[in-house]
C-alpha cells in the first residue's frame, strides 16, 4: 500500500512567476556537485544560495551552491543534525541555514563555515539517522514580527519558541500526545500535525491539532501562547483516529471502507477566513481506492470561526494521490485544485511491474465563482512513471505548474530529453499543444522544485540529478531561469 501511494505521490508545486514564456526564453545553468542530489532542495534568497542534501547507503551530504558564481561547496553537517531549513534570526542581516537535531537548533555562518547553537530543545527525534539530512517545516513567523519562531514536535507536546527582539526565545509547550503504533517490540511514533489558523478573529495565528472529530486548540495571546487548551467539536464527520489507522491484521475488510481525514486548513476563497478540507478515502478493496475532497468554507461570526457540517463544495477525483495542490491557476484570487492521480488494481500493478512503466494522469479543477468545483476535471495531461525492480525504485516524471498573479499559468512536463511547456488557455486552463525545450530530464522528477533563483519576479525550475542518472549529468543541479 505504501509503495502504491509513493507511486501516486508526484510533487506538484505551485509558485509565483511572471508571464509564460516561450522555450527560447529560459537560461540553462548546470552546477556539478560532489554527491548525488537525491535529498531536499532549499533556496535562501538573501544569501543568494541553494542548499542541496544527498545521501548514499553509508553517507549524507549538504552542498551550498553560490548563485553568483554557480559553484558548490560542501557544508560540514553537525553530528546531531537531522533536519534543515532557513530562518531569520535577530543577529543576522539575512536568512540563515538552521538545523534541528536531538540536542537543539543551530544556525550556520557561511562566511567562516561555523555552526552556532540557538537553543536547546527536546523533541521526538532523540537519536540521529546518520544516513539522512532532510528538509522539515519547523520554522514560522507566528506573530508577524519579521523574526523566525520554531515549532518542535515532542512525544507529549509541541514546543513553541517565540523569538524576541533581543534575539532570545520564549518557550510555550502545547500539550498533545504523539501517535504511536506497535507491531512488535519496536514502537513507531508520529507527531500530530499542527494546524495554523486564526480561530477567534483577533488577527493572531493560533495552533490546533485534529483528534478524532475535534480540534485541540491553543490560542495566541499578546505575550505568546496560552498553554490551556480548548477542545472544539468540529462535527465534520472525521473518522475516529483508532479507526482511521490502517494496518494489516486488524481483521476488517477493506471492501467499501471509507475513511475521512482532515487534509488541510487554509483560505480557499480569499475571504481572509480559514476553510477546512476533508479528504475521503474510499476503498474498493485493499489495493484499489479513490479520493475525494469535501470543502467546508469558514465564516467569522461573533469572534468565532464557524462552518457548516455539510460541505459547501466537493472535488471528486479518480485514483489515489498523495500530493494534491490548491493554487490560483486563473488569477481570480481563489485557489483551484490539481493533482496527479493513478488508478490501481491488482491487474494494473502486475502490468506496471512487467512493463516497467505505469500510467498517471494530471487532473485540474478550477474553483467556480460560486465556490464550487466542476464534477469532472476541465483539463487533463497524461504522464508515465518508470518502474525499476532492480533498483527498487519508481522514477516519477517532472510535472510543475508555474503560477503568476500578473499573468496566466505555465505547465511544464518532462519527456525523455526535453520539457513540454503548455501555455495558459482561458476555459481549459492550459493549451493542448506544447512548446518543446531541449533539456536533460532527471530519472526521478519528484525531486524537482521551483524558486525565483535570480529574483526577477519569475519562477525558475530546479532539476536535481542523482547517481542513477546518465554520466553526463550525474550528481548535478540544473537551473532553468526565466528571462
Amino acid at each position: 500500500m505504501k509503495k502504491l501511494k509513493y507511486l501516486a505521490g508526484l510533487a506538484i508545486t505551485a509558485a509565483v512567476s511572471a508571464a509564460p514564456l516561450m522555450a527560447s526564453e529560459f537560461k540553462q545553468v548546470q552546477v556539478q556537485l560532489e554527491h548525488p542530489a537525491n535529498g531536499d532542495t532549499l533556496f535562501i534568497p538573501g544569501a543568494k544560495a541553494v542548499l542541496q542534501s544527498g545521501h548514499s547507503s553509508s553517507s549524507r551530504w549538504l552542498s551550498w551552491v553560490d548563485l553568483t558564481t554557480n559553484t558548490a561547496k560542501q557544508v560540514p553537517i553537525p553530528t546531531q543534525a537531522q533536519f534543515f531549513h532557513k530562518a531569520q534570526i535577530k543577529s543576522q542581516p539575512v536568512e540563515v541555514l538552521v538545523v534541528l537535531g536531538h540536542e537543539g537548533i543551530s544556525y550556520f555562518k557561511s562566511e567562516d563555515s561555523s555552526w552556532h547553537r540557538l537553543l536547546n530543545t527536546e523533541s521526538l527525534y532523540r537519536t540521529v539517522d546518520s544516513k539522512r539530512l532532510l528538509k522539515l517545516d519547523f520554522v514560522y513567523d507566528l506573530n508577524n514580527d519579521g523574526l523566525s519562531d520554531f515549532v518542535v514536535t515532542d512525544f507529549n507536546a509541541h514546543h513553541v519558541y517565540m523569538q524576541q527582539q533581543d534575539g532570545s526565545f520564549n518557550q510555550f509547550s502545547l500539550a498533545v500526545d504523539a501517535k504511536s503504533r506497535i507491531f512488535d517490540e519496536n514502537p513507531d511514533y508520529t507527531g500530530r500535525k499542527a494546524r495554523f489558523l486564526d480561530w477567534n478573529g483577533d488577527g493572531r495565528t493560533d495552533i490546533g491539532f485534529a483528534i478524532d472529530d475535534s480540534l485541540l486548540l491553543y490560542l495566541q495571546t499578546e505575550t505568546g501562547f496560552s498553554t490551556q487548551a480548548q477542545t472544539i467539536q468540529l462535527g465534520l464527520g472525521l473518522t475516529p483516529d483508532v479507526q482511521a489507522e490502517l494496518r494489516g491484521g486488524d481483521g476488517r475488510s477493506f471492501k467499501g471502507l471509507s475513511i475521512n481525514r482532515l487534509y488541510d486548513v487554509k483560505d480557499l476563497n480569499n475571504d481572509g477566513v480559514a476553510d477546512f478540507i476533508v479528504r475521503q478515502e474510499l476503498f474498493a478493496d485493499a489495493v484499489e481506492q479513490s479520493y475525494s475532497y469535501r470543502i467546508h468554507y469558514g465564516t467569522m461570526e461573533q469572534g468565532t470561526l464557524q462552518f457548516k457540517a455539510e460541505p459547501d463544495a466537493r472535488i471528486n477525483t479518480k485514483g489515489i494521490q498523495s500530493e494534491p495542490v490548491f493554487a490560483d491557476l486563473n488569477n481570480d484570487k481563489k485557489l483551484d485544485f490539481f493533482t496527479p492521480a493513478a488508478e490501481f488494481g491488482i491487474g494494473t500493478l502486475v502490468r506496471a511491474l512487467l512493463a516497467g512503466t505505469a500510467n498517471m494522469e494530471l487532473q485540474f479543477f478550477p474553483q467556480l465563482p460560486s465556490g464550487k468545483f466542476p464534477d469532472k476535471p476541465v483539463y487533463r495531461q497524461d504522464a508515465t512513471a518508470q518502474v525499476s525492480i532492480g533498483n527498487a525504485q519508481v522514477n516519477l516524471p517532472v510535472l510543475k505548474a508555474l503560477v503568476s498573479e500578473q499573468a496566466p499559468a505555465l505547465l511544464l512536463i518532462g519527456d525523455e530529453d526535453h520539457l513540454k511547456l503548455y501555455q495558459s488557455a482561458k476555459e481549459k486552463l492550459f493549451s493542448s499543444k506544447s512548446v518543446r525545450l531541449k533539456q536533460a530530464i532527471p530519472l526521478n522528477g519528484m525531486l524537482a522544485s521551483t524558486a525565483d533563483l535570480d529574483q526577477n519576479g519569475k519562477m525558475d525550475l530546479i532539476l536535481p540529478f542523482t547517481h542513477l542518472d546518465p554520466e553526463a549529468v550525474r550528481n548535478q543541479l540544473h537551473f532553468l531561469l526565466q528571462q
